[in-house]
């Protein structure tokens, strides 16, 4: 009897630590709604004029099936409108793909490919014609391509969406001219991180062609894209070895593109028909750059160090031939099995993953060519600043010199992932490192929306949704990023769960 009630209080008392993490991962939320008014406790600053527009995982389970992976959850849109008068507004719509409503129709999770697989499992049948339909569900991004609101993964195919109803339109239309994406090859992986073109409207992404022949090299593209629809092919290579990419960084004249050695087997994804057991990390191969003049095409290829990375922050040009890259880092890629539904419900097991990010430079020299990874400087008041996470910064300073990320940090204390801080990290001067955490509170990823009329590169507001465990509500909270300190919020009509991305876009509302 004692021994059940000290597990009963260790139970009790691990809950504490981070409650309503239930809420926050796994746990389906069918709410929709649209123009639901919100109310702040502090006035919200007129000059914020646009939508607040993220993408993410809701719902878990359809009729008799569920996903075993925070990744294949159907894909959520949640938009907070702020019209510039005072007012906001809230929304929350599921993305209408070809795989979401075909499973509301048949009341089961349609043959489209995911990422890990089912329960019940599909049938080989139903495996093979989800290979032949692809990856459909975009829940990790958003983006404005000159006007046009798309949603995406880590895929080529997009969807068009309706950035003020949050409806869906259509999917785009794949091609590329002067690109040859037919047999041998099957392109159908690609960035969930376009990158703004510095200068210009459009944005850069890339394309990944696996060639399906044994031993025959596969293809990357770099490619511009200028709408929904309209891309030009800026440079195009072969490589023996196809990493998986979620992101990747750009300059004012080049691309970065940071190949760590987590491989794609095609033959494998043939086989299984599932990325979770076709692609894996080689712990005794160098990372590969490739680093492309924009305007030239031309491709200069290094190695660095054995790492891994998802999320890149910024990077920029010290001279003609010198750049600086920054990226989250890891030793591993460990942080992909965290995602597993079982693990992220077994407070023992997700605790036990191992989690190490590091904020990483590397500075590139064109002329040798190489690559020098450097740390930055810890302040002590702060020591888990650099451990952040979905970074984002001043757009304004995207592909220039910067000093400011603001991130999550999803173990601040190194031991439970639960323990969220958002941070705000200085990468010229650790001095400057500050950090807003409530205990039982999971901010999410966080969008820096300049003041117009702001001088400094942290005069603005950072807009962050989180989810309250103690209450169980979601709220919008605005933070001062010169300070860290909140400057209002608003409580929204139901949970918002764990989601990736998002962005601000301005004048829509």
């Amino acid at each position: 009897m004692i021994r059940l009630l000290l597990c009963c209080l260790y139970f009790v008392a691990s809950l504490a630590k981070t409650p309503g993490w239930n809420l926050l991962f796994g746990t389906s939320v069918l709410n929709e709604t649209h123009k639901y008014p919100l109310y702040f406790d502090n006035p919200v600053p007129k000059w914020i004029k646009g939508s607040l527009i993220r993408n993410g995982p809701a719902r878990y389970e359809m009729g008799r099936r569920s996903f075993l992976n925070l990744f294949d959850g159907f894909g959520k849109l949640y938009s907070w409108q702020f019209p510039g008068n005072g007012s906001a507004f809230f929304s929350a719509k599921f993305l209408g793909s070809e795989c979401y409503n075909e499973s509301l129709k048949i009341n089961d999770i349609a043959p489209y490919q995911t990422f890990d697989d089912l329960v019940p499992p599909m049938s080989f049948f139903d495996k093979e014609l989800a290979l032949h339909h692809g990856l459909d569900n975009m829940n990790i991004n958003v983006y404005n391509f000159s006007g046009d609101c798309v949603v995406l993964s880590d895929t080529w195919k997009l969807y068009v969406v309706d950035c003020y109803t949050l409806d869906t339109v259509r999917p785009s239309k794949p091609g590329i001219p002067g690109v040859e994406t037919g047999f041998p090859y099957i392109s159908i992986m690609s960035v969930a991180h376009p990158v703004k073109e510095y200068g210009k409207n459009g944005h850069l992404t890339i394309l990944q062609s696996l060639n399906i022949l044994p031993d025959m090299r596969h293809k990357f593209t770099l490619v511009r894209t200028k709408s929904a629809d309209v891309r030009e092919k800026i440079a195009e290579w072969e490589v023996k070895k196809m990493p998986y990419l979620h992101s990747f960084s750009t300059t004012k004249r080049y691309a970065i593109i940071f190949g760590c050695p987590f491989y794609i087997d095609i033959e494998k994804m043939l086989r299984y028909s599932l990325p979770k057991y076709s692609i894996s990390f080689h712990k005794d191969e160098p990372t590969i750059t490739y680093v492309i003049d924009l305007k030239t095409g031309k491709v200069v290829t290094m190695e660095t160090e054995n790492i891994f990375s998802m999320h890149h922050v910024n990077a920029y040009e010290l001279d003609d031939t010198t750049l600086v890259m920054d990226v989250v880092s890891y030793p591993d890629a460990s942080l992909t099995s965290f995602f597993e539904m079982d693990i992220l419900i077994n407070k023992t097991r997700r605790d036990n993953v191992p989690f190490k990010p590091d904020l990483r430079r590397y500075k590139i020299d064109l002329k040798a060519p190489k690559m020098t990874p450097v740390s930055f400087d810890k302040n002590p008041k702060f020591p888990f600043v650099n451990m952040l996470e979905v970074p984002t910064i001043n757009e304004k300073y995207r592909s220039k010199h910067y000093c400011f990320v603001y991130g999550v940090v999803f173990k601040s204390d190194n031991k439970i992932w639960g323990n969220f801080s958002f941070v705000k990290k200085d990468v010229c001067n650790a001095s400057g490192d500050l950090s807003w955490s409530i205990p039982g509170h999971y901010p999410m990823e966080g969008w820096f929306v300049p003041n117009p009329e702001g001088l400094s590169e942290d005069d603005g507001i950072l807009m962050v949704p989180v989810l309250d465990g103690n209450l169980g509500k979601s709220y919008i909270l605005l933070l001062d990023p010169k300070t860290m300190k909140p400057i209002t919020k608003a409580i929204v009509p139901f949970q918002v769960p764990f989601h990736f991305h998002g962005r601000f876009i301005e004048n829509v509302f």
